[in-house]
């Protein structure tokens, strides 16, 4: 066993990950199914050697993830192994949103519901029971209400917009990918307060002024960010200008640096030069994803 892989194995095991997100980091560091299948294997029979009662249970917990998504881990290490993907930063914003637009057309082909959570391990009710998490969050939030109007940026297959439909008036998903917005719209074809467009990847033209309550970015942000800083100063301009007044943009990922003291300056900046307040820097409020939340809320001058 590498060091990397114990290491994510023992923050497990410590408690500091969730069992699919911890198979989801198996896999982008082996990018081999079978290789994790051992290495879980091999944690599950060793640890109630060194450990108490609850690790055990947690180590089965983990086994039994993996024997239950099998042909789904498979399939993500597949799509990893394509390397068709990238953390390199963008040389432009026209050449990071044509990336984009092409790794999310890919994706969604090979898995709808991975190409949105790779750690959902493309199973529907694992992705399911996350968006729900979200939904309810934003609930504890006071940020959704059956008179809010709210907007997804980057909203993938449309998995939110069809979790939000019931508890809010209005739902706008917007995507760069042309994939992701068929798949969204095919989803949400029967939901009559919810809507899917298809964005240029350079802002939001085509909404309109303080039309919407909530602003909501779920691991679209990372994408903006690769593909240059300019990148996310406009979509944070454009969000305040969509937001009313008092409007929330909730930010779920920023960056995947690992760098969250980094994250949390660049957010503070883009903050004060947009017109945000800021409500939340940097919690992690969910069980079974370990998305990094950022909470703002437009400034009534703004």
């Amino acid at each position: 066993m590498t060091p990397e892989i114990a290491g994510i194995l023992s923050r497990y095991e410590g408690g500091s990950l969730s069992a699919p997100v911890t198979l989801m980091q198996l896999l982008i560091e082996t990018e081999d199914a079978d290789s994790v299948r051992a290495a879980v294997a091999d944690f599950a029979r060793t640890t109630p050697t060194h450990t108490d009662g609850p690790a055990v249970a947690r180590a089965r917990e983990l086994e039994a993830l993996m024997n239950a998504n099998s042909s789904g881990c498979e399939r993500i290490a597949a799509m990893l192994r394509a390397d068709v993907d990238s953390s390199k930063p963008a040389r432009t914003v026209e050449e990071g949103i044509a990336f984009c637009e092409r790794l999310f057309d890919w994706s969604v082909q090979q898995s709808e519901e991975a190409s949105v959570a790779l750690y959902s391990l493309g199973n529907p009710e694992l992705l399911e029971r996350a968006t729900a998490e979200i939904v309810s969050q934003l609930d504890r939030w006071g940020a959704i209400g059956t008179d809010s109007d709210v907007l997804d940026i980057g909203c993938g297959i449309g998995r939110l917009l069809v979790a939000l439909s019931p508890r809010v008036r209005r739902a706008v998903g917007i995507d760069v990918s042309a994939e992701m917005v068929k798949a969204a719209q095919r989803r949400c074809a029967s939901l009559d307060n919810v809507s899917v467009i298809k964005g240029d990847g350079f802002g939001l033209a085509g909404l309109p002024d303080s039309a919407f309550d909530l602003v909501i970015a779920v691991d679209s942000f990372p994408y903006l960010r690769q593909s240059g800083y300019a990148l996310v100063e406009r979509f944070i301009a454009e969000a305040a200008r969509v937001l009313r007044p008092g409007g929330r943009l909730v930010i779920l990922n920023y960056s995947y640096s690992e760098d969250d003291e980094g994250d949390e300056r660049e957010i503070r900046e883009l903050a004060k030069g947009g017109g945000f307040e800021v409500v939340e820097m940097g919690g992690r409020p969910f069980e079974l994803w370990d998305g990094l939340a950022f909470r703002l809320e437009r400034r009534a001058e703004n």
